[in-house]
């Protein structure tokens, strides 16, 4: 079974709906800058720790680390949006073509959001790869 760890710097980013524009006659669609920007930061994370996109199945374990507000100084988990489900998206979009083929390939996720209590906002990743496993019942602690 081979993991790969790693953690990228910086503060999470949801993925947001793609942007359609009509003009002319024209339509056409695009994600905001904001969301690229931050999966191309992915990207270029991954590509430090994969020298080939692993193949078959994985499981994908995300920490979503975020500034926390005055206001939640007793707080751990962060319970207010962005929604865990737009954050894991632009990560799993970001880890497409690099930890592998693509994210129809997680099989297997497990995530968090919390409020940073040492360091920087940031988000821990790791992939571990499914491929020759038995079955998923060790995985899963069963």
């Amino acid at each position: 079974m081979q993991r790969v760890s790693f953690e990228v710097i910086g503060d999470p980013v949801p993925k947001a709906r793609a942007r359609t524009v009509r003009k002319g006659g024209r339509t056409w669609s695009f994600t905001p800058k904001k969301v690229a920007d931050w999966e191309k930061l992915v990207k270029a994370e991954a590509e430090k720790h994969f020298t080939e996109p692993l193949r078959g199945p994985v499981a994908l374990t995300i920490g979503f680390y975020m500034r926390r507000p005055k206001s939640r100084r007793k707080e751990n988990y962060v319970e207010t949006t962005p929604d865990l489900d737009n954050l894991e998206k632009a990560v799993l979009d970001g880890l497409n073509g690099v930890a592998y083929m693509d994210d129809r390939l997680v099989v297997v996720k497990s995530a968090a959001k919390l409020y940073v209590r040492v360091g920087e906002p940031r988000v821990s990743v790791v992939v571990t790869s499914l491929l020759n496993q038995a079955s998923m019942d060790g995985f899963l602690g069963r």
